[in-house]
């Protein structure tokens, strides 16, 4: 690539960067006046939360001096805003579109999803790498990839969630059926307890699959997770590979 092309290159780099610090910044001045929260206040914030960011830095970042915002100080900021990260670098809500890429306009939302690494998002990519548009409309989640792990956290507290969900009606229906004088009453809310301890279970075996996934990607659950908990309700027998066996039991 000619010096020339490569200096221009630069340049619009440079011009994106400061484009989305400029997006931050009128986020951040727009939180901030929501709370009804002086830029004082706001740094002050943020030495509670372990790294001051001066009241200055605010000021300048608001007015356009200052054209840089570091990572720490992006996840600082929205923690003293009391607000998630992805809200200041794309204005869900706000604007039509965003620059989530140099080039790549996006539907805000979209670019949230691709931010947090949710199932079926999209990557932002220039029009001139991508005939179809900005967006790339395919899976970039595929087994093994990057991305895979957060996937499969996500996918695993679903299944979790719902597997508890029928453990604790199972338990629920029995509590009821022991309360019924009437044996076939009794005896079919027993039977529709057990199905739900099928459904508990299978979301088990579903489990299981997703942690071994995780595990050959080298990932793990940590204890205590509602994962552990799904497993301490339904579980008998072998664990699957990445689980706490004396968490599970």
């Amino acid at each position: 690539m000619p010096e020339h092309m490569k200096d221009c290159l630069a340049m619009e780099q440079q011009e994106w960067a400061e484009r989305l610090a400029a997006v931050i910044a009128g986020e951040v001045f727009r939180y901030r006046r929501n709370r009804s929260m002086s830029a004082q206040a706001l740094s002050d914030r943020t030495t509670e939360l372990g790294m001051t960011i001066p009241r200055a830095v605010i000021s300048n970042l608001e007015n356009g001096r200052r054209t840089s915002v570091s990572v720490a100080e992006l996840l600082v900021l929205a923690a003293a805003l009391d607000v998630p990260p992805a809200a200041l670098v794309f204005p869900v809500g706000y604007a039509e579109s965003t620059e989530a890429l140099p080039g790549a306009m996006t539907p805000p939302f979209e670019a949230v999803r691709w931010f947090a690494g949710e199932e079926h998002s999209t990557t932002p990519t220039t029009t001139a790498d991508n005939d179809t548009g900005p967006l790339r409309h395919t899976a970039w989640r595929q087994e093994g990839a990057a991305g895979e792990a957060v996937t499969g956290y996500r996918r695993a507290e679903r299944i979790a969630e719902a597997g508890l969900a029928h453990a604790d009606r199972a338990d629920r229906m029995r509590a009821d059926a022991y309360d019924l004088e009437e044996k076939p009453a009794r005896e079919a809310l027993i039977r529709a307890a057990q199905k739900q301890d099928d459904k508990a279970r299978h979301g088990v075996a579903d489990l299981m699959q997703v942690l071994d996934t995780l595990h050959d990607l080298g990932a793990s659950i940590p204890p205590g997770t509602l994962h552990v908990d799904l497993f301490r309700q339904t579980t008998r027998g072998n664990q699957p590979r990445g689980t706490n066996k004396k968490e599970a039991e």
